[in-house]
């Protein structure tokens, strides 16, 4: 339990550093969205109160109307100056309802309105609407009442409730206002405390992060890197108990595994390298000490034919040749398993080398085989690659050898070509052989596997076998397209030491004994 607190610490105090950045930052977010939403009811009522004060206006302007028209169609007699009295009279009910829902919630307010109310309704059921009444039946009545009873003073007492609504209303709008502009800054400068406060945070949790997290981690990244350039010995620290230290600790025992790993490889690189040197030298050795003794049994064979001939026996002479024959079987033998265990071995001496002269030095060595066969040999333009040249020349000579070897009766032709692909040669040796099937192509790169009998085509069965050794070691590959009847073509890649451009195209002349060539 304790371990996994250890491990955890990290974490808690990420998440405990993330949650109060959050809390302030919300803190901070509230404060402001109060102060907006002051701002905003304030702007309301303030808006509210200006209508009021506009509406008041209007319904003032409306009872002057009133009084004027009615003087002056009580003066005058003339109906047009009743008009404009009787649509005020229409129409104050409606401003004085829209002027009580409009005026601030102030009780005292409310009851100036309501008084304004009631003396307004008092001026026009008491006096404007029976004025118009006496001045229909009779104006000079309506004038004396005017006079001695007007609607002025009416009017002004109503006016003066007006003003004195008015001041209180524009009172009751500035103090709401200066309320709320003070809610405001306090909102914003707590607002402001609080984001800067979250930006302390955020800067110590920065700093955090990169003290305690970022230059550990880019630590054992360093340590990563050296240890991919081979310095198996780099360890880092790991005194911390948290998710840092079981990362370092973790490195350092990964570290020390691929120490003793590489210790352990090496000690089996030196152990595999001696025993291929024992290998090699037991290969030589024992090439040597059985081709003496096969040596001086062929000798003895001879001896014996010479000294006894054919007196002895009838079937001497056949004895003879059989032991000879063994006897050559078995060196043949003994060479090729000595050369399969050297190739692909061994350091290559890498040379740029023209593969036109290379193949040119393996027909001089297949000379008397291409001139007993009656073999053409078709040699194309070839490049110079980086190879090993005596190596090169035995991968030739076996695939020509093989083309001239495996014939069907008819003369052979073999040609030899090479074409650029992806950044390496493809090389091609082409026969008009007997083929072989498909399941087979795969097979006879096998040391020892023939497809033939002996008495057909000799051989051992090695040669392709090393083939592939000496390119496979050249970094290419091999491999053979056949159908029976039909030839076949071995292919093997090599890399190219530069751009895979196409030499120029020559004709390269056959050896003695091999017909003219053509490219």
């Amino acid at each position: 339990m304790l371990r996994h607190k250890l491990r955890t610490r990290i974490t808690t105090k990420v998440v405990a550093l993330s949650v109060a950045a959050a809390a302030l930052l919300a803190t901070a977010l509230l404060f402001l969205i109060g102060a907006i939403v002051g701002q905003r009811d304030a702007a309301r009522s303030a808006f509210g109160s200006q209508q009021a004060l506009s509406l008041g206006n209007q319904l003032e302007t409306s009872l002057v109307t009133i009084e004027n028209s009615l003087g002056r169609y009580v003066a005058t007699g003339s109906d047009s100056f009743l008009g404009p009295a009787r649509r005020a009279l229409r129409a104050y009910p409606r401003q004085r309802d829209a002027l009580a829902r409009l005026v601030s919630d102030d009780p005292g307010q409310q009851r100036r309105v309501r008084q304004i109310g009631v003396a307004i309704d008092d001026y026009a059921n008491f006096w404007a609407y029976p004025l118009i009444g006496v001045a229909r039946r009779d104006v000079d009545d309506a004038r004396s009442q005017i006079v001695t009873d007007g609607g002025r003073s009416r009017i002004d007492a109503i006016r003066g409730d007006f003003s004195r609504l008015f001041a209180l209303e524009r009172a009751v709008i500035a103090s709401r206002e200066g309320r709320a502009e003070s809610r405001s800054s306090l909102a914003i400068g707590f607002g402001i405390g609080g984001l800067g406060l979250v930006l302390a945070v955020a800067a110590g949790f920065t700093l955090y992060l990169r003290r305690s997290v970022v230059r550990p981690v880019l630590k054992v990244a360093e340590a990563t890197g050296r240890i991919a350039e081979g310095e198996l010995s780099t360890r880092v620290p790991a005194r911390r108990d948290d998710e840092l230290g079981d990362l370092a600790r973790g490195f350092n025992s990964m570290a020390d595994s691929l120490q003793r790993s590489r210790s352990a490889l090496e000690r089996s690189n030196t152990e595999l390298q001696r025993s291929n040197a024992e290998l090699e030298q037991f290969a030589s050795v024992t090439s040597h000490d059985l081709q003496a003794p096969l040596t001086t049994i062929s000798m003895y064979a001879e001896l014996l034919e010479r000294r006894h001939g054919v007196e002895d026996t009838a079937r001497g002479p056949a004895l003879v040749d059989g032991i000879r024959h063994a006897t050559s079987q078995a060196r043949g033998l003994i060479r090729d398993l000595l050369e399969y265990s050297r190739a692909g071995r061994g350091r290559l001496s890498l040379e740029p080398v023209p593969a036109q002269a290379v193949v040119e030095q393996a027909l001089e060595s297949l000379a008397g085989a291409i001139e007993r066969s009656g073999a053409r040999v078709h040699v194309g333009p070839l490049p110079v690659v980086p190879a090993d040249r005596g190596n090169l020349c035995r991968v030739f000579q076996n695939l020509i050898g093989n083309a001239i070897k495996f014939t069907g009766g008819e003369a052979p032709e073999v040609s030899i070509e090479a074409e650029p692909e992806a950044g390496q040669w493809r090389f091609a040796v082409r026969d008009n052989g007997i083929g072989m099937q498909a399941d087979q192509t795969e097979r006879i790169f096998e040391p020892f596997q023939r497809l033939h009998g002996e008495e057909d085509y000799p051989g051992s069965g090695i040669g392709l076998a090393v083939c592939e050794r000496i390119v496979g070691q050249h970094g290419g590959r091999i491999w053979v397209s056949s159908s029976p009847g039909d030839g076949s073509v071995f292919h093997f890649t090599l890399p190219a030491s530069g751009p895979a451009e196409p030499p120029a195209r020559e004709d390269t002349p056959s050896p003695v004994g091999a017909g003219s060539s053509t490219p």
